[in-house]
């Protein structure tokens, strides 16, 4: 078991022993006690559509955000009041504070993008190495993520043990061999089985094949991104929106 499983291990001893009930500002960074509500643990905190007011700033108003009925006034709204940190064709990230970004959907395309990053940020078996999503709009309007540093490849080398050349190419593998389309590319058969057993890319293998996930931009550095968890800096997937539906739906 790596350092992560050992953590949530140890975690889920003190929830059963209801420490999380005593100390709910420990488990949830995000309990608020002025709100007097935490989420069960690994569930989105305080629910869809709580925009955590004191997080932004004080030119900020939320119920006037909420009132906003098109893309482009909530766009417009955005770019007055908070920093634009990137932009896509169906996105916008925003930066709300030194831990969060606020992704705003500026069509359909990104209507969907939000619904599966806020879908599957939930699960269990892939939160360590997907971006939390804290809290979203129902309507997958705008969602908020953790907010990750830019990541190089010697970041890259540095959290994993591995070259991200090599990891980029056993991803590539994992895609063919899953989809039986594309070609492998050249990788140490004895690295690519160290990788299987390694926790962080045996997750991300399973994560390509449990939720056919396209592999072509997690060949992509900026994909990823640094981000502090329980045991210290962590790679994990910063834009994960564009899964095999989004893709056939929106993008053939």
């Amino acid at each position: 078991m790596g350092i992560r499983g050992i953590i949530r291990e140890e975690l889920k001893k003190l929830i059963e022993a209801d420490y999380y009930d005593n100390f709910p500002d420990f488990f949830d960074p995000l309990y608020n006690p002025q709100v007097g509500a935490y989420p069960p643990v690994g569930s989105h905190s305080y629910g869809p559509g709580t925009l955590v007011r004191e997080d932004y700033p004080s030119s900020w108003d939320v119920e006037e955000f909420k009132k906003l009925s098109s893309f482009n006034a909530r766009i417009k709204y955005c770019e007055e009041h908070l920093q634009r940190i990137s932009s896509g064709s169906a996105r916008i990230a925003y930066k709300i504070d030194d831990q969060k970004v606020l992704k705003l959907a500026k069509n359909k395309k990104g209507l969907a993008q939000n619904n599966v990053e806020i879908t599957q940020s939930g699960y269990g078996d892939i939160d360590g190495v997907v971006a939390q999503v804290f809290e979203y709009d129902e309507d997958n309007l705008w969602l908020e993520m953790e907010l990750a540093r830019k990541v190089k490849k010697s970041d890259f080398k540095r959290i994993t043990g591995f070259n991200f050349d090599d990891y980029a190419a056993a991803i590539n593998n994992v895609g063919v061999e899953h989809s039986r389309r594309g070609y492998k590319m050249q990788i140490d058969g004895d690295l690519f089985q160290e990788m299987w057993e390694d926790e962080f890319t045996s997750e991300m293998f399973n994560y390509i094949v449990g939720y056919e996930v396209p592999t072509g931009d997690l060949m992509r550095l900026s994909t990823y991104g640094v981000v502090k968890r329980d045991w210290g800096d962590s790679i994990v997937i910063i834009d994960y929106g564009l899964d095999k539906d989004v893709r056939s739906s929106h993008y053939s």
